[in-house]
């Protein structure tokens, strides 16, 4: 499957990005797949120009007019087998290199009397490498079980460093169960982060050191419950473990929602 995509942009011109994909099924529960394409990427309002400042965490998060837009060339190989109707796995090696990657960085550690500021910058040459691995059971009908891990090297070519954030290890896992005759589904997902690189200078003397977050984990839970054909109310918390700092992980903190939906 060849492809093309063009892209007009009012600020950064004309882009071209073509890609080519292949699928060869050998047996009916095998697949195997191959691409390679090249990508572009405007950067978007708040990489731009949004300002966010948070008070209470003393943190600053600022757009940057002067981005670039990034380019890169990716490859990807991979394999599906679903030996049974149950089962489901996925492997995949990918490679992109990419030019004025646009990344969210420590911009200033801060200090006594002025926040910590994070920002969008153009990393002229980086590039993102791994492996990632898909399991997924369904024991009964209504249930289902996915989990996924990926490895990645993600290196700043042009200061020979890690990029920053980055965890090299990441771990999903989803559980979904859905009853259609009763009207009821949810989903427990957790997702789990290793440690992650962060370059400051903790002294004021403009040296940066590597300081290594520590890894967390994330869970969500969401409900639902179909009444009739029309309407639906459904519940759920984000975040419950409460996963987060203003330092390193500056993410929504444990959050609670509900709703009611209908339709015609």
């Amino acid at each position: 499957v060849p492809g093309v995509r063009v892209d007009m942009d009012s600020q950064f011109g004309v882009h071209t990005t073509p890609k080519l994909a292949i699928r060869f099924d050998p047996h009916k529960s095998v697949i195997l797949r191959i691409s390679s394409g090249m990508g572009f990427r405007a950067p978007v309002f708040k990489e731009l120009l949004h300002r966010f400042e948070n008070k209470s965490a003393n943190y600053v998060i600022e757009g940057n007019p002067e981005l670039e837009p990034e380019r890169s060339l990716s490859f990807n190989v991979g394999a599906e087998l679903r030996p049974k109707d149950w089962l489901w796995f996925a492997a995949n090696a990918f490679r992109n290199d990419v030019e004025n990657l646009i990344f969210f960085e420590t911009l200033d550690s801060g200090g006594m009397g002025s926040p910590q500021r994070y920002g969008y910058v153009n990393i002229r040459s980086a590039y993102t490498q791994g492996v990632e691995a898909k399991l997924r059971i369904r024991p009964v009908r209504d249930l289902s079980f996915e989990a996924a891990y990926t490895l990645t090297d993600a290196w700043d070519q042009t200061q020979d460093r890690a990029l920053e954030g980055r965890a090299r290890h990441r771990g999903t896992i989803d559980v979904r169960y859905r009853h259609r005759k009763w009207g009821v589904e949810g989903t427990v997902r957790v997702a789990i982060e290793g440690e992650r690189p962060y370059y400051v200078d903790t002294n004021g003397d403009q040296v940066e050191e590597t300081l290594m977050a520590e890894p967390y984990a994330t869970m969500d839970v969401r409900l639902g419950q179909r009444l009739g054909k029309h309407v639906a109310l459904f519940a759920g918390v984000d975040n419950i473990l409460g996963a987060g700092d203003a330092r390193f992980l500056p993410i929504q903190p444990r959050t609670y929602y509900g709703g009611i939906t209908a339709r015609m």
